[in-house]
């Protein structure tokens, strides 16, 4: 099927920011439905697009790496966020957001993808055109992956680790930049339902509204988890380096103890218990290493899923209110067709809810952990500090030396430490709170999806 001879026009097919449209396509990306949005915006007809592959409202000014980038995450099962320029029937232009992700069938297998769309508002857009005109420029001369380099290099040149970090973070501030306008106003008390699927589709709405309260609350956590990937990121690096610190401390010490032959004695038992601390926290601290990391990427999980699972139940009640605003009288087909749409947002939902609460599961086992370890830095920098007061009483007595000015360099690190894991400690605990309720509130969020479910198998047997 080839997709009509379209000319691009410098004119902006409009939607607002409190719109979101969304659309399904098959394992090969043929269009399989839309809402009346993506029809709107597209300014295709439905007979038009159902069927054809999604490519049909592809922008030449497009790089190809992004929608490279797009095949490769969905196809491995994960979801992708990218900003994408598309055009309309008429040659017009129309800028999204858009959040894709696979949709599971009972047996864990794709099925079919399901794209999200929401409009562009924040400054992490301003510069997407510009780079995504020099990607294409970079895809002319040196191919995709020349192109794909580049955007590796912008990317961290922005400070993104990865296209992961960033996708994160745009959804993040897309979302919170409409958090005023895209929601969904309860249905009027004093509505009149067509029939029993409009009904169903009531009872399947206040259930979603619950669902869509509970990742109110879920939302406001994001700020803590954020939060506490960002400081473990900022204080990381300083207490990997403490044993190295101590380390040479110590070394410091038994040198300096050594030039006093039998007179530094002393000083060779305190250099010998730094070594020795500096052994225990090295094992300590390596662990940390390993479990930080852990955490960091669990974070940045968390937060996303949570922001997709976030813009999958206000996709589900809008079109659920939708379908309740309208008073026209639907064929059979159309039923069917609103029921699928339900059914997939639903599923999208459900598998997004799930995979968060995995994660939630995991990353509660690792705050123990680190806690603990904590705990044990806590308990070294105690030693150091009693073997500094030792080692100040020791060196009043050896003026010539400098060990006064090493002990006192033991006292700085000491002090140093105390504050990191003080300034790590209060958010933390507040965070392993915060995941606690997480995932309570999530298995209320599972409770009513399950619901939600029961209910569509009463539209399907009517």
């Amino acid at each position: 099927m080839h997709r009509p001879k379209v000319e691009p026009k410098n004119i902006e097919s409009v939607f607002s920011p409190d719109e979101m449209f969304f659309s399904t396509t098959d394992l090969k990306g043929i269009i399989l439905s839309g809402n009346d949005i993506f029809i709107r915006v597209s300014k295709y007809s439905k007979e038009e697009l159902i069927g054809k592959p999604h490519n049909i409202i592809r922008h030449p000014d497009m790089p190809r790496i992004v929608f490279k980038l797009l095949w490769d995450y969905i196809q491995s099962g994960k979801p992708i966020v990218a900003y994408v320029k598309n055009m309309a029937k008429d040659g017009s232009y129309y800028w999204v957001l858009a959040t894709v992700l696979p949709i599971f069938d009972s047996d864990g297998n794709i099925e079919k993808y399901l794209s999200i769309r929401i409009k562009p508002t924040t400054q992490f857009f301003e510069n997407i055109p510009k780079v995504y005109a020099e990607l294409l420029e970079v895809e002319k001369s040196g191919g995709m992956d020349a192109s794909f380099q580049r955007l590796q290099e912008i990317l961290k040149s922005l400070g993104y680790k990865t296209y992961d970090s960033f996708m994160t973070e745009i959804l993040s501030k897309e979302i919170e930049d409409k958090k005023d306008v895209l929601k969904v106003e309860d249905i009027p008390p004093d509505i009149i339902y067509e029939n029993s699927f409009t009904e169903n589709v009531a009872v399947v709405f206040r259930y979603a509204k619950k669902i869509d309260e509970l990742y109110d609350s879920i939302y406001r956590k994001i700020a803590h988890f954020e939060n506490l990937g960002k400081l473990l990121d900022e204080k990381s690096d300083r207490i990997f380096s403490l044993t190295d610190d101590i380390r040479l401390i110590s070394l410091n010490s038994s040198v300096e103890s050594f030039k006093l032959g039998s007179q530094g004695a002393s000083f060779s038992v305190l250099s010998a218990e730094m070594r020795k601390n500096s052994e225990v926290g090295n094992r300590i601290i390596d662990e940390m290493r390993k479990i930080t990391e852990i955490i960091m990427e669990d974070i940045d999980k968390i937060i996303l899923l949570i922001n997709i699972s976030k813009l999958e139940i206000i996709a589900i009640t809008k079109f659920l209110h939708s379908i309740l605003e309208e008073d026209k009288t639907r064929e059979h087909n159309d039923i069917e067709e609103l029921e699928q749409n339900i059914i997939d947002l639903v599923k999208a939902l459900k598998f997004s809810s799930e995979k968060t609460y995995a994660y939630s599961e995991k990353m509660s086992h690792h705050l123990l952990n680190i806690s603990e370890y904590l705990k044990k830095l806590k308990i070294l920098i105690k030693r150091l500090e009693f073997l500094y007061l030792n080692g100040m009483v020791e060196s009043a007595h050896q003026t010539e030396t400098s060990f006064s000015i090493i002990f006192t360099e033991v006292n700085k690190l000491v002090e140093s430490t105390k504050d990191i894991l003080n300034d790590i400690s209060i958010p933390l605990s507040e965070v392993k709170d915060e995941n606690r309720n997480l995932k309570h509130e999530l298995e209320e969020v599972e409770y009513n999806i399950n619901k939600i479910t029961d209910t569509i198998s009463n539209i399907s047997s009517v």
